[in-house]
């Protein structure tokens, strides 16, 4: 009987302890994935008098009549939306390279 309680005392702390490391090893990952997280826009330092990139419509391969729609902003990525005589013209802008990553051209009726 004394052996019986020996074993399952022995198997209850095994288990316990167990228990333990799994719960220390959830709170751990937590507080890394808190204290390591860098949101996906990095504040931009402002400069007094430094130059602001621009970019023309003629650099971008578009007429001078084009109008800017719409933009979305994910990131790093610009999508600008133009409208043209002759349809829509969505261009994907990496604005930490400068670059055209994408076109799409979606022609009028």
């Amino acid at each position: 009987m004394i052996q019986v309680q020996q074993r399952i005392r022995r198997l209850m702390m095994i288990s316990g302890l167990t228990l333990g490391l799994g719960l220390l090893a959830v709170f751990i990952a937590i507080l890394y994935r808190i204290f390591t997280y860098q949101g996906a826009a990095t504040p931009v330092p402002v400069v007094e008098g430094a130059a602001i990139p621009t970019v023309t419509r003629t650099a971008l391969g578009l007429p001078a009549d084009a109008r800017l729609v719409s933009t979305a902003l994910d990131g790093e990525r610009l999508a600008l939306t133009f409208e043209e005589a002759t349809g829509a013209t969505i261009i994907v802008f990496d604005t930490g390279r400068m670059s055209v990553v994408s076109r799409l051209r979606v022609a009028g009726e």
